[in-house]
């Protein structure tokens, strides 16, 4: 099942989206209440729809983020998404990205199950490092990919 992590401003801040595979659909939550599901319209072009009123407001931002899942720019949405054990991303150059995991986590067996399995959720050629380290710790670890 394919699920995705990013934020979505607004005009009170940003809020946590959260949009997971449901079949032919997407399920999305916004700060962890279900909103609603949306689709791609065969009817239409394939363009998204929905039928849930509080998430016509944000289906064209949920469009573009999941049309860039599989690339460079969506791969921290996917890396959420993924793992739950991280909390948060930030690209800190064009080739590092940061990557925050929450304080329970054991660094050691994250970072290796990582290591072995991060490889098969990418589609982009570019280098790539990933400074893996728990939040508010200056101790990290570097994860290369290409």
């Amino acid at each position: 099942m394919e699920r995705y992590v990013f934020d979505l401003p607004t005009d009170k801040g940003n809020i946590q989206a959260t949009v997971e595979e449901a079949g032919e659909c997407y399920s999305v939550l916004l700060d962890g209440k279900f909103s609603g599901s949306m689709w791609q319209d065969e009817h239409k072009g394939m363009q998204w729809t929905t039928q849930d009123a509080e998430l016509e407001h944000y289906m064209w931002e949920i469009a573009v983020h999941l049309s860039e899942a599989f690339s460079r720019k969506g791969f921290p949405s996917l890396l959420m998404g993924t793992y739950p054990e991280i909390a948060s991303t930030e690209w800190k150059t064009s080739e590092i990205l940061e990557v925050n995991v929450k304080h329970g986590t054991d660094m050691e067996v994250f970072t290796t199950f990582l290591k072995d399995e991060v490889l098969n959720l990418v589609t982009f050629d570019e280098h790539l490092d990933l400074m893996v380290k728990k939040e508010n710790d200056a101790y990290f670890y570097i994860v290369g990919i290409n």
